[in-house]
């Protein structure tokens, strides 16, 4: 494997790492997948959603770490709460504190939500980031991201770190109000597989499984991903598609490395072989490597509903090239 080039020492920023890569997007489009494979790359630490699997989690320290460790025992993250220790703060399981946006969804509505206009976001953001209180808040949580970040690259080695929370308006925050330049991953999966993935777990949250609802939600992350490429140089953003990344893994694979300035990490992907320590659904808990193309919409919406999330979605279906 060839290693970085020569200007990138191997020993870590104390407050930043080399790379910072942000993997956005929706559920159901394959982040967990691709938080393990880039993680096998020995320059890269991929933690998958970096904000935490907390809300609604009743006792954190009991969570389980991909590696099988609870997260109060886990040795990765125990090593990360060190590091954070050093930078003067604390970092566990009881105190995570990366999210920018709050439980309310009042306040998520004023605070964190796009205003759907990159200009708009832009004041609004810098407006809340330079409040009295809130902006003291804000600075605290930014400042976090940005150590959790540097303590995780310390303890891994690796010059890149990759956070896989999927919310685009979290990459426009990190965008805007930290040091970390995130480069950008819009992982897209067709939307008849994204609505079919959300009618098929309606027992999960049975609102979000109609199919209007479904849709619109869709569309509205495929907007907003748009928005934020408009805020990104073309050389820190890059369009993967789910399905592309199941059938030729090591070609996508490649295009993320070249995009952060790493050599490819060829295949073929054992990737569960390898020593994880990834936060989100439960894939990362299972033993198989097999990358298999989830095509189930196939069974699970009708004609008329296939029809009618194509002709919904058809704009952004055209712009990803679904159709």
């Amino acid at each position: 494997m060839d290693r970085l080039p020569r200007s990138w020492p191997s020993s870590m920023s104390d407050r930043y790492p080399k790379r910072f890569l942000y993997v956005a997007g929706t559920s159901y489009t394959g982040s967990t997948l691709l938080s393990l494979l880039l993680n096998l790359h020995p320059q890269i630490v991929s933690v998958g959603e970096m904000t935490g699997p907390f809300r609604g989690v009743a006792d954190r320290s009991e969570y389980p770490c991909s590696c099988g460790a609870k997260m109060s025992e886990c040795p990765f993250w125990t090593a990360v709460g060190e590091e954070m220790e050093r930078r003067g703060l604390q970092f566990d399981a009881e105190h995570w504190n990366l999210r920018f946006d709050p439980d309310s969804i009042l306040r998520r509505r004023v605070l964190t939500n796009s205003l759907k206009n990159n200009f708009a976001d832009a004041v609004r953001d810098t407006a809340v980031q330079h409040a009295p209180v809130l902006g003291k808040q804000i600075r605290e949580i930014v400042r976090r991201n940005e150590a959790v970040a540097a303590s995780a690259c310390t303890v891994a080695d690796a010059p890149v770190f990759v956070d896989t929370s999927k919310s685009v308006d979290r990459a426009r925050q990190l965008n805007r109000m930290s040091g970390l330049e995130p480069y950008v991953v819009h992982l897209v999966r067709d939307s008849l597989g994204f609505v079919a993935s959300k009618k098929a777990r309606a027992w999960m949250d049975p609102e979000g499984a109609k199919i209007g609802n479904a849709m619109r939600y869709w569309n509205r992350r495929s907007a907003q991903a748009e928005r934020l490429f408009a805020a990104l140089e073309p050389e820190r953003r890059l369009l993967v598609r789910y399905e592309d990344l199941c059938t030729d893994p090591e070609r996508e694979l490649g295009r993320i490395c070249e995009m952060i300035g790493l050599a490819m990490l060829p295949g073929p992907y054992d990737f569960h072989a390898g020593d994880h320590h990834i936060i989100g659904n439960e894939m990362r808990l299972e033993s198989s490597s097999e990358i298999v193309l989830d095509e189930r919409w196939t069974t699970i919406l009708t004609e008329q509903e296939a029809e009618t999330v194509r002709g919904s979605t058809s704009r952004y279906r055209r712009v990803f090239g679904y159709a």
